[in-house]
């Protein structure tokens, strides 16, 4: 993940989660959703959609090579489906949707653990981020039991996992040190969990909210560690 994209979540986060939104924005910085979503846009947004569908594996993952299978990028397809409206149960993506929700769930270990070993990197807790992530989107609409007892034991994980500075790092397990995309990747998906119902310690937050603040440089960017 770029580090550029990895700080604006960054950012993005902290604001959401202490309330500190600052001034708001001046009312013509934006353009209302419905001048975004211009027909132009929404056929990329289908033909983008559509090429996805079409390269899904039989399994209902996503990748090829040494990718094939890898849970971070299946559920960062799987959350574009979400985003188009699709659930599980309706929608034209609901079949790819409920093939992705299988795939993730049948990748998640008794330990919590969200990660296909034969396609991840030298860090696999990317791959949990993402998964967990999913998960949480997903929670909501379906009434699947396992998808709640999967996110629920994802979600230890993760909190398990924080190390003492406040972050995480590439293997699940706590560390010296811990690097901020990856801490980003983790903290996103218990934002997302607890917006969906699952309990998140208030401790583990603040932990990631001051590491992420450490993290911060004069000028106003992130440094990695």
């Amino acid at each position: 993940m770029p580090l550029r994209v990895v700080c604006l979540l960054a950012v993005a986060w902290v604001s959401m989660v202490r309330g500190d939104s600052g001034d708001p924005p001046p009312p013509d910085q934006f353009a209302p959703p419905a001048e975004l979503m211009t027909p132009a846009a929404k056929q990329l947004v289908d033909r983008g959609l559509e090429y996805l569908s079409n390269r899904q594996r039989p399994d209902g993952s996503f990748g090829s090579g040494q990718w094939a299978g890898n849970i971070a990028v299946t559920s960062l397809a799987g959350l574009a489906f979400l985003s188009s409206g699709s659930t599980p149960q309706e929608g034209p993506y609901s079949g790819e949707l409920t093939r992705v929700v299988d795939y993730v769930v049948s990748n998640t270990s008794a330990s919590g653990f969200v990660v296909y070993q034969q396609a991840t990197s030298h860090g696999p807790m990317y791959d949990h981020g993402f998964g967990t992530l999913f998960l949480a989107e997903i929670y909501g609409m379906t009434a699947r039991e396992d998808v709640r007892e999967k996110l629920k034991k994802a979600v230890n994980l993760i909190v398990y996992t924080q190390n003492d500075q406040g972050g995480w790092r590439y293997e699940p397990r706590r560390v010296a040190d811990a690097d901020i995309s990856v801490t980003i990747c983790q903290i996103m998906a218990l934002r997302a969990a607890r917006n969906a119902g699952i309990a998140v310690p208030r401790g583990t937050v603040d932990r990631c909210t001051q590491y992420v603040k450490q993290s911060q440089n004069p000028d106003g960017g992130f440094r990695y560690m």
